[in-house]
C-alpha cells in the first residue's frame, strides 16, 4: 500500500511570513559562543508563569547554564536575578527580532493568536520559550551563523542522473568498478525526496548544485 503524502495545514500569508522570519532569525544565532536553534511548538493552553512584555509578546526561560528554572511571580528578587542571568540571551533575541523584551508583568501566556517558539542551544545549556502574536511587528535579521547548523540536519534524498548514450558494443566493455567520465557540464537529473513528487532539473557536478527546472 502506498503511504499517503504528508498533509500540511493551510496558513495565512501573515502567519507564514512570521514563521519564516522567526526561524530564519533564531536558527544559528550565536550567544556566548553557543549556537542556538529554534522550533515551532503547538499552541496549547499554558497556566505557567511567563514574563509578559508589550504587544502581547512573552517569554519563559526553562534552563540557563544547564540549570532547570522555575518561576515564582511572588518572589520579586528571584525574578530579577533570573532576568539578570538571561540578559545576554534576551539582548541577542532583541537584536535578532527587532523587539523589546522588557517585562511589564508576570502571568499566564497571552491568549492572543500567535506562535510559540522553543529556543535552545545545541548543548541544551540554554532553553527558552518565546510567544509572539501573529500580528507582531518584528524586524527579523537572518542569523549569520545559520550554516553552522547544517551538520545537524539529515535530509535523505536520491538523485537520478541521465547518463550518456552508449552503443551495445561500448556498454559490453564495461566491468564492475569502471569509471564513466561525464564531464563538468550540467546534466539532466531528477531529485527524488522521500515524500512527494520527483523534481526534474539539472545537476552541476563542478558546483555540486542541483537546480530545478
Amino acid at each position: 500500500m502506498t503511504p499517503e503524502p504528508p498533509r500540511f495545514p493551510a496558513l495565512g500569508a501573515q502567519e507564514a511570513h512570521l514563521r519564516q522570519s522567526l526561524l530564519g532569525a533564531l536558527c544559528g544565532l550565536s550567544v556566548e559562543d553557543r549556537i542556538l536553534r529554534a522550533q515551532l511548538l503547538p499552541r496549547d493552553a499554558d497556566a505557567a508563569a511567563w514574563f509578559r512584555c508589550a504587544d502581547a509578546i512573552a517569554f519563559r526561560p526553562l534552563r540557563l547554564g544547564g540549570r532547570a528554572l522555575s518561576m515564582d511571580a511572588s518572589d520579586g528578587p528571584a525574578m530579577a536575578a533570573l532576568l539578570d542571568a538571561a540578559d545576554d540571551l534576551l539582548s541577542a533575541l532583541e537584536a535578532a527580532l527587532g523587539v523589546t523584551l522588557d517585562p511589564i508583568d508576570i502571568g499566564p501566556c497571552p491568549d492572543a493568536a500567535g506562535l510559540t517558539v522553543r529556543i535552545d542551544s545545541l548543548d541544551q545549556q540554554v532553553v527558552l520559550l518565546l510567544s509572539v502574536p501573529i500580528g507582531a511587528a518584528i524586524l527579523a535579521q537572518p542569523a549569520a551563523l545559520a550554516p553552522s547548523l547544517l551538520g545537524h540536519i539529515a535530509l535523505p534524498v536520491g538523485i537520478a542522473v541521465a547518463g550518456p548514450r552508449l552503443s551495445p558494443a561500448d556498454a559490453a566493455t564495461l566491468a564492475p568498478g569502471d569509471l564513466l567520465l561525464i564531464g563538468p557540464a550540467p546534466i539532466g537529473a531528477t531529485l527524488r525526496p522521500p515524500h512527494g513528487d520527483a523534481i526534474p532539473g539539472r545537476l552541476d557536478p563542478a558546483a555540486r548544485c542541483f537546480r530545478p527546472h
